[in-house]
């Protein structure tokens, strides 16, 4: 679980409808996360809207307005558009009963880490590249 997941109250997490190690929320709780994740600097990157079902949960529909947002430097603004998009999505994509949402969510700090991560592949991938480019030379 990410950092919006351990700050959220215990009487939304015991409402939720755990999902592998994520969160799905009921469509009110939802909204309280995004709000609670603002107030806390943390951005929703993504949601995704399932229905519930005995045997488990079925993808329904997922945001995209990620792409129209891109990071650039001034996380204040970044979090802030983020956020008011997702809650801007779920009330146009709004579903009650037997339904949740699953909130991809990213403190400053766990993004700098993930920034590092994709960074770090890159270059190793670079360099792998560039030694089976001379094994096949």
């Amino acid at each position: 679980m990410g950092q919006l997941e351990q700050i959220l109250s215990a009487e939304v997490r015991q409402r939720a409808i755990l999902s592998g190690s994520e969160l799905v929320l009921p469509h009110s709780d939802a909204l309280r996360a995004i709000r609670v994740a603002g107030e806390s600097q943390i951005a929703v990157l993504g949601v995704e809207v399932f229905g519930i079902r005995r045997d488990g949960i079925l993808t329904v529909g997922c945001s995209g307005y990620d792409s129209a947002f891109p990071k650039g430097g001034n996380w204040t603004s970044y979090y802030k558009a983020m956020n008011a998009e997702a809650e801007k999505w779920i009330n146009s994509n709004r579903f009650e009963e037997n339904h949740g949402y699953i909130l991809t969510s990213t403190s400053e700090s766990e993004f700098v880490e993930l920034e590092k991560t994709v960074d770090g592949w890159k270059r190793k991938k670079s360099f792998l590249g560039s030694i089976i480019a001379r094994f096949l030379r």
